[in-house]
């Protein structure tokens, strides 16, 4: 049960992105590799510190402050990569257009809010986290295979705060909360 904390977060929505993830989806065993549900493929701008459900609001109304300086853009994911770890590594593919957009609605987030992302900013569309590095070794190859040549686009006109509790998963639980428009342009 939650303790009612929340992982809270500004992302970009990538609908298109739903038949890669549901295939993906059908290559691994949701536990061991867990799949990004299909109705959440998203690209993280931000991470705000752990939060209370209702601290959602006031996260979109920063980050609403940001988007009327930024317009409509599009992204375009393609490539296969992982970020490899010994506990939990995590198959992504590449922003490999549109990317200048999302460093720079980064920054601009990153100026409203405490940023707690542990890393260096590399845009990206999360496929599958292993939780279990063995059982992620194994799938490896198919997942890869599943997006040889996959080029994923998205017309990008918002932002979204999404969470999932502190004792949830980003790949299952994750919700869009609130649409925030980019509004100039």
């Amino acid at each position: 049960m939650t303790d009612g904390r929340w992982y809270w977060g500004v992302v970009v929505r990538v609908d298109s992105a739903h038949a890669l993830l549901t295939q993906i989806g059908a290559l691994t065993d949701g536990e061991q590799v867990r799949t990004q549900h299909p109705a959440t493929g998203h690209v993280t701008l931000f991470y705000a510190p752990l939060r209370g459900i209702e601290d959602a609001p006031a996260l979109a109304e920063r980050a609403r402050a940001i988007t009327r300086d930024h317009g409509a853009f599009e992204v375009r994911c393609t490539g296969f990569d992982e970020f490899a770890s010994p506990t939990r590594p995590v198959a992504w593919l590449g922003v490999d257009h549109g990317s200048t957009q999302l460093h720079a609605l980064r920054a601009a987030l990153c100026a409203c809010d405490e940023d707690c992302h542990r890393h260096g900013f590399v845009p990206h569309l999360t496929l599958a986290y292993g939780e279990d590095p063995d059982a992620y070794a194994a799938a490896r190859e198919a997942i890869r295979s599943a997006v040889t040549d996959v080029e994923i686009v998205e017309r990008v006109d918002a932002l979204w705060v999404a969470g999932f509790p502190a004792d949830g998963h980003p790949a299952r639980d994750l919700r869009y909360i609130e649409r925030i428009p980019l509004t100039n342009g």
